[in-house]
């Protein structure tokens, strides 16, 4: 069976052990590093958006868009494209890679599509009937 590799975007973080916060920004699957042998690139060939995240290890995880006095305490500006620079240069990468097996995945995906189809036109034709019995019902 064919089997097909996949990524998911890089995550880009950088740790303000200062504040406990996390800061990262989402890049294009294996733009980071090109980004970093070619710092002229153009961001946006690099990041999906200007928005740089952030979560804090007491919030449960939750990250949220950072905050113009969170970026200024952490990276002494507010300056995103500066920011994200920064993160670029220095953050640690994390993405995903798997595979997926092309045939049986397909199979499956077409199975449970044909499955949900079946259930939903059962649905819609009781409830049709259904409306027709009670409207008759008047008549």
């Amino acid at each position: 069976m064919p089997v097909m590799k996949f990524k998911t975007p890089e995550r880009v973080c950088w740790n303000d052990d200062a504040s406990g916060n996390t800061f990262y920004v989402v890049a294009m699957s294996d733009t980071t590093s090109k980004w970093r042998a070619n710092p002229k690139l153009p961001l946006e060939e690099v990041v999906y958006s200007e928005d740089i995240l952030c979560f804090n290890k007491t919030s449960s995880g939750i990250c949220q868009v950072a905050s113009p006095e969170q970026l200024e305490a952490a990276f002494k500006t507010k300056d995103s494209t500066a920011i994200i620079k920064s993160i670029l240069s220095a953050g640690q990468v994390a993405v995903k890679e798997f595979e997926l097996e092309v045939d049986s995945q397909t199979t499956t995906a077409y199975n449970a599509a044909s499955s949900a189809a079946n259930v939903a036109s059962t649905a819609a034709t009781s409830a049709i009937e259904g409306v027709k019995g009670y409207l008759s019902s008047f008549w």
